[in-house]
């Protein structure tokens, strides 16, 4: 008799690998998706309190002799983190005259509720050297990591360690709110004073209009927290997971086209 020719024989194999390795990327994405859904909002929130949006009540000297400096509170990390490390510094500042360089902005450590030793930073920041007002940005040196304790006071200090001494060639922007923006994280708070310090015998003393109105310096600060090991291990473990799922339904599809 005459038998009808056997139907084509499909590979599935080559044409389907692109579709199922998408299939396991989507898997593994997802997978550390729901990790970070399981997190508190604070680990995607680099924000963590800001004065810059307060109305400004003028500027003030920033320069070799008078070094400037408000305090900043770190507030307690969400639950499953340890503590916070500082992304960036936002201020706001300007040169006076000239194109003058040496501008830094140093973190200090707490002193029994006064700024720290200036020659002895927590961290000296990298960033421009001011020209026109407006905000700028100071970040940790390349490959450096700025960790902040939580329920701690530190300082932010501006200096222009390389102008002369009876020069002041930059002003940064203060304001006579104590108030925080919007949207500031739970615990974290700016100081409510302008501190100088007097080069010529080391102090650090407040600066107020006539003795009594308060005038804090203006920035943002922006921290990121960091987990506890354990989480670390719950997004590898997730991950791990989903590309030996993924892992499996390939072989097992490509048991099935052979």
């Amino acid at each position: 008799g005459v038998y009808p020719p056997p139907p084509p024989r499909v590979y599935r194999l080559k044409t389907d690998r692109p579709r199922r390795t998408g299939q396991g990327l989507k898997l593994t994405l997802a997978a550390l998706l729901t990790a970070l859904a399981l997190q508190p909002d604070a680990v995607a929130q680099s924000f963590a309190v800001s004065n810059l949006g307060q109305r400004s009540a003028g500027t003030g000297a920033v320069g070799m002799v008078d070094p400037s400096t408000t305090s900043f509170t770190v507030g307690p990390p969400p639950e499953g983190f340890t503590g916070w490390t500082l992304d960036k510094i936002t201020m706001a500042a300007r040169s006076t005259r000239g194109n003058p360089s040496g501008f830094e902005a140093r973190i200090l450590n707490d002193d029994s509720g006064s700024p720290g030793l200036l020659d002895s930073p927590l961290a000296t920041l990298t960033g421009p050297d001011p020209r026109g007002i407006q905000d700028y940005d100071f970040v940790p040196p390349a490959g450096t990591t700025i960790s902040l304790e939580p329920e701690t006071t530190y300082w932010l200090a501006y200096t222009s360690a390389g102008l002369p001494s009876n020069d002041n060639h930059y002003t940064s922007r203060w304001t006579n709110s104590v108030s925080e923006d919007a949207g500031t994280l739970s615990g974290w708070s700016i100081g409510d004073d302008y501190w100088w310090n007097d080069l010529s015998n080391g102090r650090w003393q407040t600066h107020r209009f006539g003795g009594n109105t308060r005038i804090p310096l203006q920035f943002s600060v922006f921290a990121t927290p960091v987990p506890e090991p354990s989480e670390y291990a719950l997004f590898f473990a997730l991950g791990l997971g989903a590309f030996a799922l993924w892992h499996r339904r390939r072989q097992a599809g490509q048991r099935t086209a052979g």
